[in-house]
């Protein structure tokens, strides 16, 4: 009972004194209160597909980049490949792709749909800016491409995704 009241005489005593308590752990929650929201728009994406137009806004996962937005439209980006594409006007399942050695494997839930063959990226310095493309070919020939900025920010993703040759290219907007 005595460590009782000498506890509550300190804490009436503290705002008097000019001291204050404080945990690093409560500042750290509290920060987080604090810091103003982040506009997404900022950093919005366009991506466009065969007829398709939508605005996208990046995550960070630990597979790499997902594009998303409320309408369900999503595009696993790893860094060099879009991996997985769901939405964008498509009817049905998702396509995805993966590579082993210099195939590319194009496939519509478990079916595959096409193997093209890939070369390794190269790059290009044009005007501040990098250019990486990869030559691929099946029964035609095709060129994928990343554009990097002169901060090392990745601008553009122009990529064939499906067994069709169609290019989805995502672009930076802001």
């Amino acid at each position: 009972m005595r460590l009782f009241a000498l506890t509550i005489c300190l804490l009436m005593l503290l705002p008097f004194s000019g001291c204050s308590v404080q945990s690093s752990q409560l500042s750290a929650v509290m920060d987080l209160f604090k810091t103003p929201d982040a506009d997404i728009s900022l950093n919005s994406w366009s991506v466009k597909y065969a007829n398709y137009e939508a605005i996208v806004y990046p995550v960070t996962m630990t597979q790499g980049t997902l594009f998303s937005n409320k309408a369900g439209d999503q595009i696993l980006f790893d860094g060099w490949s879009v991996r997985r594409v769901r939405g964008l006007g498509l009817r049905g399942q998702e396509y995805q792709n993966s590579d082993v050695d210099d195939e590319r494997t194009f496939m519509r839930g478990s079916r595959t749909l096409a193997v093209h063959n890939c070369g390794k990226w190269q790059k290009k310095q044009r005007s501040g800016k990098q250019q990486f493309s990869q030559y691929c070919k099946d029964v035609r020939a095709y060129n994928n491409s990343i554009t990097v900025a002169e901060d090392g920010s990745i601008t553009v993703i122009r990529q064939v995704v499906d067994d069709r040759y169609n290019a989805l290219t995502l672009t930076k907007l802001n």
